[in-house]
């Protein structure tokens, strides 16, 4: 099969073997498969392991049943999740699985192979029925919207307090659909770019602001007053993030969710003084069957989110322009689909 492999400095296609399914795990065909913020930070930054096939927003349909798995069957529509807990750390034991110490089965993030191929295997246990009538695009969006999810409900926000989005990429436009959904309001998002702005317009967002040509921190007053409840960060550029804390009001939360490998630097007097609180939010955090339920009752965007889809012959270039000039929401990959 081709599928698509990180080579040091660039993604090559080349033809691999197709996988085989062993006891436990169950063959997936792969119907589509998200291109991920991270995934284009750790081939910027060329931190994946040589070799890897990336890819772990998948989609697909169980093509063929390795020994020893129950309860599922060839054809079944289903989401995949990148990494089995192992259930029993303090982490695991607390409700946090996705601070797991011992994870295994992490496709697409590291030596196991992931979702930008035709074809995947995966263990039975990180696999989540699709809703009859979801579309498998969408299904797709189930581990960016967890992440949004969690950091909606991380947050501690409540129907009628307000909140500011910094970033209106994928992530930035699920956590303001989760937030709008649950009635929060106003909500104010920020994002240079235009097509983005338009992206998230089509949203019903209360106030979108171009943060090039206009103040932030002015349109926030105009719409909520003496400052947001919470600040959602996702663009991942510190100075924006250091903006953020001034957006609050005393007692406000600052939600760190974009992912950067810069060091964001925070005013402590600013801090203390309004007794403000960080909180970041990691991945999906066990919340992809609440993120599945809301798409299949439409109360997310996703056809508004999803602005292109792209054969494996296009996807590198996809990802340099992702990484260059990020203009689109979510980008799909669909293995199948013959090159333009």
């Amino acid at each position: 099969m081709r599928a698509l492999v990180f080579r040091g400095n660039r993604m090559v296609l080349e033809d691999v073997p197709e996988p085989q399914p062993g006891p436990g795990e169950v063959l997936l065909k792969v119907r589509y498969c998200g291109i991920c913020g991270s995934d284009i930070h750790a081939f910027s930054a060329g931190v994946f392991f040589v070799g890897t096939i990336p890819g772990h927003e998948v989609s697909g349909e169980i093509a063929a049943i390795g020994p020893g798995v129950s309860g599922w069957q060839v054809g079944d529509r289903v989401i995949a999740i990148s990494g089995r807990k192992c259930g029993e750390c303090e982490y695991c034991r607390m409700g946090r699985p996705h601070l797991c110490l011992q994870p295994e089965d992490e496709f697409g993030l590291g030596h196991r192979s992931g979702g930008f191929a035709p074809w995947l295997v995966t263990h039975q246990d990180t696999l989540i029925p699709v809703p009859p009538h979801l579309e498998l695009a969408h299904a797709s969006l189930a581990e960016p919207l967890a992440v949004a999810i969690h950091a909606v409900e991380i947050s501690e926000i409540q129907p009628g307090q307000d909140a500011v989005v910094t970033g209106a990429g994928p992530i930035g436009l699920l956590v303001a659909d989760v937030l709008k959904s649950r009635g929060v309001g106003p909500v104010v998002i920020s994002e240079p770019v235009a097509s983005r702005r338009a992206q998230a317009a089509r949203l019903g967002i209360d106030r979108i602001v171009d943060p090039t040509t206009e103040s932030l921190a002015e349109a926030v007053r105009q719409t909520i007053g003496r400052g947001a409840w919470t600040v959602f960060e996702t663009s991942g550029v510190p100075a924006v993030a250091q903006e953020c804390l001034t957006l609050l009001r005393p007692a406000g939360t600052l939600v760190v969710v974009g992912i950067t490998p810069m060091v964001y630097s925070f005013s402590c007097l600013l801090m203390i003084a309004r007794e403000l609180r960080v909180q970041a939010a990691c991945a999906a955090a066990g919340r992809m069957p609440a993120a599945l339920e809301m798409l299949a009752s439409g109360k997310v965007h996703a056809a508004d989110v999803i602005t292109r889809v792209v054969s494996l012959d296009e996807a590198e270039a996809c990802m340099r322009e992702l990484r260059d000039r990020p203009t689109d929401g979510k980008v799909l990959i669909d293995p199948w689909l013959a090159a333009a």
